[in-house]
């Protein structure tokens, strides 16, 4: 009777020692058998996996929960996976495969996902993992808030996961995740040949408010004359003029040449980024590819 009961908490005690369960721990002696009984080990196992059951979650933890939608659909789908709630108190886990649609939200997959109010044309909308701890019931739900989502009846934990945008019909725009990274089936033009002088612009991109992401462009630009740069930055930092070390588009070697380079830049809440040129009478065209979504990496 005492062995198996002996192996089997050495596994806990493992566990208990481990970086995530720190805080729980027993006399050693009992993993080898040393001064106990069958009764010591059984009410120190019970201990211990108590504890192990109450542990904090680790920090931003995310797996799987990948999202998908085949485009001009109101419906998608999220892979399995695992994420720690947005307080740090719980793991939250779905454990199959789920599909969910624009309507309103009810639980259990194949069902609607949109917390409040209906859905709206060409809008970015939010996707959370979502829990009521009292059953245990993991589910989805979107909204237009990246951080306040308005939670189902007894639902009371939550974790967002990625976010998407409507189309001018209502339905979901096709994309690809790849980990954080989210690519647009087909590119977005922002900007189509707009003049942009030495003054700074914020312009936005196609990816999502509410959140820091880094966004990814295709970013063109002509000029009147040879030796134009041009400076694409975050907002998060000081308004520079461009120069040749800090120019990432350019320079143009004769008039009306075109300069293309691929950027990646944090955006701001709003999805701008600035832009600048270094001579007056400057032309520009924007594409957003896709985007990082740097808030699920960090957990945020």
């Amino acid at each position: 009777m005492i062995r198996p009961l002996l192996a089997a908490f050495s596994f806990l005690l493992v566990l208990g020692h481990g970086a995530h369960a720190q805080n729980c721990s027993v006399p050693n002696t009992l993993a080898n058998g040393t001064n106990a009984d069958a009764t010591q080990v059984m009410a120190n196992f019970n201990a211990l996996l108590h504890c192990l059951n109450n542990q904090s979650a680790p920090r931003g933890y995310l797996s799987g929960l990948t999202l998908s939608t085949a485009g001009s659909s109101p419906n998608f789908g999220i892979a399995a996976g695992i994420a720690t709630s947005n307080d740090q108190t719980v793991s939250m886990k779905l454990s199959t495969a789920y599909s969910k649609s624009t309507g309103a939200w009810a639980v259990g997959s194949g069902t609607g996902s949109l917390d409040s109010g209906t859905i709206a044309n060409n809008t970015w909308y939010h996707v959370f993992l979502i829990e009521r701890v009292d059953t245990g019931v993991v589910d989805i739900l979107v909204s237009l808030s990246a951080t306040t989502p308005t939670l189902p009846a007894n639902y009371t934990k939550q974790r967002r996961i990625g976010s998407m945008k409507t189309d001018g019909t209502g339905q979901w725009i096709r994309f690809s995740q790849i980990g954080s990274t989210f690519l647009w089936y087909v590119s977005v033009q922002n900007v189509n040949s707009s003049t942009i002088g030495t003054t700074a612009v914020s312009q936005a991109v196609t990816a999502p408010p509410g959140i820091k992401t880094k966004v990814i462009m295709n970013v063109a630009m002509s000029a009147p004359g040879a030796g134009v740069g041009l400076l694409v930055s975050s907002l998060d930092i000081s308004d520079q003029a461009v120069a040749a070390g800090n120019a990432n588009v350019g320079f143009t070697q004769v008039a009306g040449q075109v300069a293309l380079c691929k950027i990646e830049e944090i955006t701001d809440v709003s999805s701008q980024v600035r832009m600048r040129a270094s001579a007056a009478g400057s032309t520009y065209w924007v594409w957003t590819i896709g985007w990082t979504d740097v808030s699920l990496a960090l957990g945020l």
